[in-house]
């Protein structure tokens, strides 16, 4: 008994999360109705409070399960990174699934089981364990997308993500199939000392970098397999779009990383210039489409895709060394703080019979929702890269890597991106503080647990705007495991 209790502190929060989800379930099924709505999100937040404290206890490093798992600090940051986004999805859902009568078990218990996917694309050192990992985090998250089951929105949000997202798979380990074939090994390890001996010289290589590259492009949403980005955002209930748009991302870069940056590491000098043209692609695509909508959540939607482009031209930027490494797990983490918060305030507004809003349904916002609107903006601030937000430190952090890097060209790439996002963000702030509620406007929904959420994640805006070292210093540290 003992041996198996040690085997399992290793992974420890993974098991925490798991047992999380799993006691939810219960709890829901035996709860009356209008206890199920308090004790269930109170007990996913102890749970992954439980899941977060219990990362120190795990061992800090080493390989684990036969060298399938690897505890880092790369992975202690993932597992972070990953529990507070689940928290937060956590607090500001509580409403709207009672609004929209959606099982908040359910809910709950999938957002856990989708997270213990994601802990475990962090932790993996084979290409079979981030397939597992990279599976169970996306299967949950298809069943979110479609939670809401008798909306016509929701369904197609869900078929199509679903659809696509099988697609994406089935690229994936086809890819991670010819890798195995070329280098006989599924261990990164093992993988990238045989591409150091054959170098990408032969065609079985080109395809399997070409392989792997699209399907890990879907995963994150980068230009041109971003098509299931924003109707799946979009038709998804508000709460698991704000989940949707950060974790799955989040998670995708910790799979790229671990990916390029050890097993395809002596082929860097190839994939770094194609992931610098996907770069500049995907955030000049992303930017553009977002200029033109109208709705607000297709708008973050289309949005999400150009900081893929921007987190995207950091990994390119490999050849500067820590930093960029460094860049991309700052950005990971800014993303996630204030693309959360930004998604999670369009629940003021989606109220039975509206998806979303619209930027006339914003007039006046500020007036009806003070506090609300003043933490859409410092979100909006700060995505746009303004000053003294997260976001800017993030964008700053970026540039500098890819400039030493020598791709002066991305760098102007990311600058007047940046304009164009400045167009598309503040026109929702005009549309909140300068112009009048409109007569018959929505109403507006008004939740302290929603407050209070989006207060804490606005102040973390702030706050590591102004002192980011800590958290520069911690992505530094983190990085450390994927320098050779």
């Amino acid at each position: 008994m003992s041996t198996f209790v040690d085997t399992l502190v290793p992974i420890l929060p993974e098991v925490i999360v798991t047992i999380t989800a799993s006691v939810v379930l219960i709890a829901d099924g035996l709860l009356p109705k209008g206890q199920s709505r308090l004790v269930l999100p109170a007990m996913t937040v102890v749970g992954l409070a439980l899941a977060f404290l219990g990362g120190p206890l795990a061992p800090p490093s080493g390989q684990y399960f036969g060298g399938y798992v690897q505890i880092d600090t790369f992975t202690t940051f993932f597992r972070a990174v990953f529990i507070l986004l689940a928290a937060f999805a956590t607090l500001v859902a509580p409403s709207y699934l009672e609004r929209r009568g959606i099982s908040p078990g359910e809910y709950y218990a999938t957002i856990c089981f989708s997270t213990v996917g994601a802990m475990t694309i962090a932790l993996s050192t084979d290409l079979i364990t981030l397939f597992v990992g990279l599976e169970l985090m996306t299967i949950p998250i298809y069943v979110l997308a479609g939670m809401q089951r008798r909306d016509r929105f929701a369904n197609e949000a869900a078929l199509k993500y679903f659809l696509l997202g099988a697609f994406s798979s089935a690229l994936l380990v086809y890819g991670f199939a010819w890798l195995y074939g070329v280098t006989g090994s599924t261990r990164y390890i093992d993988v990238a000392t045989e591409l150091q001996r054959i170098g990408l010289a032969n065609g079985p290589t080109i395809v399997a970098l070409a392989l792997v590259t699209a399907g890990l492009g879907f995963k994150a949403a980068v230009v041109p397999f971003h098509q299931w980005t924003p109707d799946a955002y979009d038709g998804a209930p508000t709460p698991a779009t704000a989940f949707m748009s950060v974790a799955p991302k989040a998670a995708a870069f910790a799979a790229i990383l671990r990916v390029l940056f050890i097993a395809l590491a002596p082929l860097s000098v190839d994939w770094s210039s194609v992931f610098a043209i996907l770069a500049a692609v995907t955030m000049t695509g992303g930017n553009i489409v977002a200029l033109v909508q109208m709705n607000t959540k297709r708008m973050l939607a289309y949005s999400s895709i150009a900081h893929t482009g921007y987190i995207l031209a950091a990994v390119a930027a490999s050849a500067a060394g820590p930093s960029a490494t460094a860049a991309v797990l700052f950005y990971v983490f800014a993303y996630g703080v204030m693309n959360l918060g930004a998604f999670a305030c369009l629940l003021y507004f989606d109220v039975e019979g509206s998806r979303g809003a619209t930027l006339e349904e914003l007039n006046g916002f500020a007036r009806r929702q003070p506090l609300g609107a003043f933490a859409f903006a410092i979100f909006l601030f700060s995505l746009t890269g303004i000053p003294p937000t997260v976001g800017f430190v993030a964008k700053f952090l970026v540039i500098q890597p890819v400039l030493d890097a020598g791709y002066a060209w991305l760098a102007v790439f990311i600058a007047l991106n940046a304009v164009l996002a400045a167009f598309y963000y503040l026109r929702v702030v005009v549309h909140m503080y300068m112009y009048d509620p409109d007569t018959g406007a929505p109403m507006v929904v008004n939740t302290r647990l929603l407050s209070a959420a989006l207060g804490i994640s606005a102040l973390a805006t702030i706050v590591l705007g102004v002192l980011p070292n800590s958290l520069y210093a911690w992505a530094l540290q983190a990085a450390n495991p994927l320098l050779r």
